[in-house]
């Protein structure tokens, strides 16, 4: 086994953008004052009224803090674990073929290759190949064939039996497998961004992807009525992100996306303006700073693929924190940041 780099995320991560789901609402923790100063009236406001209810969301917060300082190790870890001991349900799907891939995608990322390619043309190829586009600058593709979705599904929910400990893919879905501590990226979804999506992504998104998507992070989440139902508003720590639906068999969970989604300052609570719904083997591909949220799940369930496709050279500025990153060394599963030589030339990354 290759040695495991270090990789780096901002010190951000420990006190910032922690979910209270009952509440539904991102909160920062320094410590128990700060948090009581900035936030008790504000939970008051969404019902968290009671002394006891204050109580369970500051345990809440507690536990999750906790969970944050100790998540890179854990990490490390289980994927160590997990590729020593984990049996492949399907061994072949473990590394990327064309025949896993929609032949009308091959065909838009073809386009998207082309040299002579402009944005314009690469819109009429998805349009003309089964997508969807939108004012929004949200897109619709197909990208999967059935059968690996069936696959997919099948060995997730083999992995999701395997007696080991996994981490939680994000603070806000708490029933997800976390692609890269499995050990599905590697093999599969590496070439799949390197060879398709990132020419896609850098001619949809020019201004996010930079030099080049040099990191990512990959899940699957899972929504169901006794589970996770939906997904509150909210933006990726990713600067384009692509959202693949695994299965049809379910009603409701459409995303939808809000306006003046890249403005912070801006109330967004009442402008929503788009919504997606899924379609089995197709992905919708959206600038990671984008607001968004899914819907509630009506019935059955529903398997969503993730990837938060990152460059390293937009990523001067940490997306969750808004500020200039301060950089903390990891082990692994790092939030694509690179230390930046401190050289009068600041000579650029590739």
């Amino acid at each position: 086994m290759s040695k495991v780099q270090p990789e780096y995320i901002c010190s951000c991560f420990f006190t910032q953008n922690i979910f209270i789901k009952k509440y539904k609402i991102h909160v920062k923790y320094i410590n128990d004052d700060q948090f009581e100063n900035e936030f008790r009236q504000v939970l008051r406001m969404k019902g968290c009224s009671t002394t006891n209810q204050y109580e369970e969301a500051l345990y809440e917060v507690h536990k999750e803090v906790s969970l944050r300082k100790s998540y890179h190790k854990k990490f490390l870890d289980n994927y160590l674990y997990i590729q020593r001991h984990y049996t492949k349900l399907y061994p072949d799907i473990w590394t990327l073929r064309q025949t896993f891939l929609d032949s009308r995608f091959l065909t838009i990322a073809a386009e998207a290759k082309k040299p002579t390619q402009t944005k314009e043309s690469l819109l009429s190829c998805i349009m003309h190949n089964g997508g969807d586009i939108t004012e929004c600058e949200v897109y619709k593709m197909p990208i999967f064939t059935t059968e690996l979705c069936l696959m997919l599904i099948n060995e997730i929910q083999n992995f999701n039996n395997f007696p080991c400990e996994k981490t939680r893919p994000n603070t806000m879905n708490k029933y997800g497998i976390s692609l890269d501590e499995m050990g599905l990226s590697q093999g599969l979804l590496i070439p799949l961004i390197a060879d398709y999506l990132q020419f896609i992504a850098k001619c949809l998104f020019p201004q996010w992807t930079g030099h080049a998507i040099d990191s990512f992070k990959a899940f699957v989440v899972k929504y169901e009525s006794d589970l996770d139902t939906e997904l509150s508003k909210h933006f990726d720590n990713a600067e384009v992100t692509m959202n693949i639906s695994l299965n049809s068999k379910f009603e409701g969970g459409d995303l939808q996306f809000y306006s003046s989604s890249l403005n912070r300052s801006v109330d967004i609570s009442h402008e929503s303006n788009l919504q997606m719904s899924h379609k089995e083997g197709y992905g919708v591909m959206h600038c990671g700073r984008q607001y968004h949220s899914a819907l509630p799940i009506i019935a059955g369930i529903r398997y969503n693929l993730i990837i938060w496709m990152r460059s390293s050279t937009v990523r001067n500025i940490c997306p969750m924190c808004n500020q200039t990153p301060d950089l903390v060394q990891v082990p692994i599963a790092g939030d694509g940041f690179i230390p930046i030589p401190k050289t009068r030339s600041q000579c650029h990354l590739l």
